[in-house]
């Protein structure tokens, strides 16, 4: 499906430029978003046949309305060939009730809140440990050294597979994000962008994945693998093919979006210095910071919803199997819900950000990318007097990704 670079406005004769095809350090989505904002809370891009959501009241009718707006794109979507594993069976952001509630119960069996706060112990040690491997530096990347590795082997350690394939990870998570770079949001392609290499890596991925699964089921591990393949609701159980997806975005989701969100934190601190000197005389105030990076700064800027039959938003008529942009950075920038919405507020109380969702596809795994976060900023201002961020490399072209992939950091030990 193509689409112009201009589309008529809703309600409007003036044309209205579509969004950004890549995030990049956010200046030009931000400037954009408040444009959309300021004339209308929801917009319908003719080019594309999309909806876009911008205001905050609407995404969160948007999110928690299932009924209406569905995640299924099953439909719509085409599919890989048939030599290219399809790893979106079973996963929980792209699947509609009751299965997802059955789904969901499943996954939530061997991933606990209990089970995540167990974990703090081994999080402490392995950031330490990450840490003092450029303990002797005054330069280094961040990413590189702490906040890509650290979530990675903890997710490894919780599956039950060797933290050593963590170079793996990153090479497969790589070219998933790879597929349809540089597609404006809301744009349905019309055949999936898989390069032979990628589709080679997919292939890996898929085929290293269910090895781990069959040895669960011949030899039952305590670990999350082994959970999941065991775990049972209603006499119902997880498949292969549904375990491999969910472990495949497990490893995706749950190692970048926590790297990114811990990159995000030093970029904001570098916008205001004087929240980062806060912080530091008060560590109480690291749980809030986290909370206004998520709202000022989200690892992921839309996600994507499917309308299951007619309905109206924001003045806007929407036909069925329309899909629907849901720009929660937006809605975490919204003046009409949040007070000096452009500002970092460490302070900010309440902070209701729409950034892990909202309703029944809550973020599951949210209570462990806070605690990564938490952890590795408190380590990070006991070790550092000072820390002043280089010239960072963003994700460019993922249209929905926010964050640095290489952070420079210059440190002077405390």
């Amino acid at each position: 499906m193509t689409r112009s670079t201009e589309a008529p406005a809703a309600g409007g004769s003036e044309p209205l430029t579509g969004p950004p095809t890549g995030v990049g350090d956010g200046r030009a989505l931000l400037g954009w978003l408040s444009k959309m904002r300021a004339t209308r809370s929801v917009w319908r891009d003719e080019s594309t046949g999309s909806v876009h959501v911008f205001g905050y009241q609407d995404l969160l009718h948007v999110l928690s309305n299932h009924t209406i707006f569905g995640s299924d794109f099953g439909d719509l979507t085409p599919s890989p060939p048939p030599d290219v594993p399809n790893f979106m069976e079973g996963v929980l952001t792209m699947t509609d009730p009751p299965r997802h509630g059955k789904l969901r119960k499943l996954v939530s069996q061997a991933f606990t809140p209990r089970s995540v706060a167990q974990l703090e112990p081994r999080i402490r040690q392995l950031t330490k440990e990450l840490f003092d491997n450029v303990a002797d530096q005054s330069e280094f990347d961040l990413v590189t050294a702490v906040t890509y590795p650290l979530p990675v082997i903890v997710i490894a350690e919780m599956l039950g597979i060797p933290s050593s394939d963590h170079a793996l990870f990153r090479d497969w998570g790589e070219a998933l994000l790879s597929n349809n770079y540089e597609l404006p949001a809301g744009t349905v392609p019309d055949a999936p962008a898989i390069t032979d290499s990628t589709a080679e890596k997919l292939r890996q991925m898929h085929a290293y994945l269910m090895e781990h699964i069959r040895d669960r089921r011949l030899r039952h591990r305590e670990d999350l693998i082994g959970r999941l393949v065991a775990a049972e609701v209603d006499g119902d159980r997880l498949t292969d093919t549904e375990v491999v997806s969910f472990l495949n975005f497990l490893l995706l989701a749950g190692h970048l979006t926590t790297t990114l969100l811990m990159g995000n934190t030093l970029l904001c601190f570098e916008e205001a210095p004087e929240a980062m000197a806060e912080v530091r005389a008060d560590r109480t105030l690291v749980e809030g910071t986290i909370e206004e990076v998520l709202r000022y700064r989200p690892p992921v800027v839309f996600g994507y919803r499917l309308t299951k039959s007619a309905t109206s938003l924001g003045g806007v008529d929407i036909p069925p199997k329309t899909p629907v942009v849901m720009w929660l950075l937006s809605g975490n920038h919204d003046e009409r819900q949040f007070d000096h919405a452009d500002r970092f507020d460490i302070h900010r109380s309440p902070n209701p950000h729409l950034t892990f969702g909202h309703g029944i596809h809550f973020c599951l795994g949210a209570p462990l990318a806070r605690l990564e976060s938490r952890i590795v900023l408190n380590e990070l201002l006991d070790r550092y007097a000072e820390v002043a961020c280089g010239e960072p490399v963003f994700y460019e072209h993922s249209p929905e990704i926010y964050g640095a992939k290489s952070l420079p950091l210059t440190v002077r030990r405390a």
